[in-house]
């Protein structure tokens, strides 16, 4: 059997492009929950109904500093572990909206007089849990990549590969 190996030079620019890619998703994604605060505080309520505050900052904190060490190839390793951390409490929290979700969507529409009204709110409930039931999934794979960064670090074209 023939072995196929990438060209280190293209399996460089890829895994860095993945690092770069991998980085502004949390970057964005925690630049976008500092703009909607208190979002991340509440949404750390369904979680940790005590000590919510510190567990949306510390959320917040985590987004931000690991996505922005992963895209700059920065402590790529704890960038990538941040990533992680932040990462591992969102399995639980998509299992409770999956849970109820339809109930608390049920209990809004039956309080609705016009029908057309509740239509619409079935249609943007249904949309809400389908979101719920591929974020889980979603996240799995942001997972899993962030993990290759925390075993390889940035092997090319990032901060750490500059300061060595």
């Amino acid at each position: 059997m023939e072995e196929r190996l990438m060209d280190p030079g293209v399996a460089a620019f890829v895994e860095t492009a993945l690092r770069v890619a991998l980085g502004l998703r949390f970057l964005s994604s925690g630049v976008s929950t500092i703009r909607r605060w208190p979002h991340a505080t509440e949404t750390a309520q369904v979680l940790f109904p005590a000590g919510n505050y510190f567990f949306g900052a510390v959320a917040v904190a985590l987004m931000v500093l690991g996505g922005a060490g992963l895209a700059l190839g920065f402590q790529t390793e704890i960038s990538a572990l941040m990533a992680i951390i932040f990462l591992l409490p969102t399995f639980p929290l998509q299992r409770v909206w999956i849970r109820t979700l339809p109930e608390k969507m049920e209990r809004v529409r039956s309080a609705l007089g016009e029908e057309a009204v509740k239509d619409e709110l079935r249609f943007l409930g249904r949309h809400a849990i389908h979101g719920h039931e591929s974020a889980w999934k979603d996240n799995l794979i942001l997972l899993l990549a962030a993990l290759l960064f925390v075993v390889r670090g940035s092997i090319a074209f990032g901060l750490d590969n500059l300061l060595r």
